[in-house]
């Protein structure tokens, strides 16, 4: 099957990119926010206090951490005690990775079992490429249940390589957007079997799955519209088909509530244990302006515009007319949840998300974006043309994310002049 051809080959590029690049170094894995999203689990498992994620302070000269604890977002508390600004979900995704690298570490003569050592780093960098790689095999699986194995070849192979996916599932596996595009693609296949089933184990899903995504990352919450606006329309009698269902099967949804709120309890557990609040603003200065959106900065510019530097996801919107056909339970689904995906992504204060190549919180949405551009594969009448700009459009997504890897597009500084200049550039 074509489809499943160009998921090993995605799953082989991407652990190819992964493992080439230098990112082994001391203390380079887990700095900056793959830091804050790691230091409950040696915390917690190592140094026996959730209160002091800045044990890692005494193995600075070691393995050359940052110069403070805010590098990697530690928040001071009262008593001498810290807590890490983010939140915990990309930590318990890579907990029985990290506990496969305390056994290995503590089996061996050579590393520490500190944390910190070679293989801790090793391992959350694959435990993100799994993430990554799982994520395109579910979405592969909706896909096919809706589209030809050819076109859904073409999609997956759009999703997985055209877009900067393939850097936060590789290069940048460290960061918390590859399992979030594993839990959204699997909230998105969940939803769309609970419709089609009323099955009570895809329900658990939609709770689980949503509840993972936004114990990792908050503002996961909007993509509640997913499941909420799956096979719905604006008419009328629909609406009352859906209140009925919902009522029908109540006794799921009471499931999936409970689910998402038993996973979200644990980082209220959590601060509450080391702050004596059940909840934390803890992004001190930090927070969105929903009345100052950056939506032209954040779509085009030269600086991280997420249409320049991933034209992928402009493309796929072209497949919505075709998308009404092809899967009308999706369609009012995609038409709310991309533009408040955007509007809420570029609405954070600091909308360019630091460090990062393209738009690195809209890798989220990509699961989403897969069925109009599937669509649009199918459908489109200059096919071999539309084809060979997908192709277009893979190579440039590979070749800047290795250029982003290798510093020669910078990381947060990016001109239009620096743009062209380096275009072609190899080194930096």
């Amino acid at each position: 099957m074509k489809s499943n051809v160009v998921f090993w080959l995605a799953a082989a590029l991407l652990t190819l990119a992964m493992f080439q690049d230098k990112r082994w170094k001391a203390m380079e894995v887990l700095d900056s926010d793959p830091g804050g999203y790691y230091v409950y689990l040696p915390s917690a498992f190592i140094y026996g206090d959730l209160g002091r994620p800045d044990s890692l302070s005494a193995l600075r000269q070691l393995y050359r951490p940052a110069e403070a604890p805010a590098e990697i977002g530690l928040k001071p508390l009262p008593g001498k005690r810290f807590m890490s600004k983010y939140t915990l979900g990309k930590a318990l995704a890579d907990l029985p990775w990290f506990l496969g690298a305390h056994a290995w570490a503590g089996a061996s003569t050579k590393y520490k079992a500190d944390g910190f050592s070679r293989p801790y780093q090793q391992i959350i960098m694959i435990a993100g490429l799994f993430h990554g790689i799982l994520g395109l095999w579910i979405l592969r699986k909706l896909l096919r249940r809706y589209y030809d194995d050819g076109t859904t070849a073409w999609a997956l192979a759009g999703i997985g390589l055209g877009t900067n996916l393939f850097c936060y599932a590789s290069y940048d596996a460290n960061m918390a957007h590859a399992v979030l595009f594993l839990w959204q693609a699997a909230l998105l296949y969940c939803s769309a079997r609970w419709y089609e089933t009323g099955r009570p184990g895809f329900a658990a899903g939609i709770g689980l799955f949503l509840g993972l995504a936004i114990l990792t990352r908050p503002s996961e919450a909007m993509y509640g519209l997913v499941p909420l606006t799956w096979g719905l329309t604006l008419a009328a009698p629909v609406l009352r088909q859906r209140a009925r269902w919902w009522w029908e099967r109540r006794g799921q949804l009471l499931l999936a509530a409970v689910l998402l709120l038993a996973v979200c309890s644990l980082q209220m557990l959590f601060w509450h244990a080391v702050s004596g609040h059940w909840v934390v603003y803890s992004y001190t200065g930090e927070k969105f302006d929903f009345l100052h959106p950056h939506l032209v900065e954040g779509l085009i510019s030269f600086r991280k515009g997420w249409w320049l530097y991933t034209p992928m996801a402009l493309l796929s919107l072209g497949g919505l007319w075709w998308l009404r056909r092809d899967v009308p339970a999706a369609w009012l689904m995609v038409l709310l949840m991309v533009p408040v995906a955007i509007y809420v992504t570029f609405s954070w204060r600091t909308w360019t998300y630091g460090g990062s190549f393209s738009c690195r919180p809209l890798v989220s949405l990509y699961p989403v974006l897969a069925l109009p551009l599937a669509s649009l594969l199918a459908h489109a009448r200059w096919r071999r043309t539309l084809r060979t700009v997908v192709v277009t459009f893979i190579l440039l997504n590979i070749w800047q994310s290795w250029q982003y890897a290798a510093s020669v597009l910078h990381w947060d500084g990016m001109t239009r002049d620096m743009y062209f200049r380096n275009f072609f550039r190899r080194k930096f």
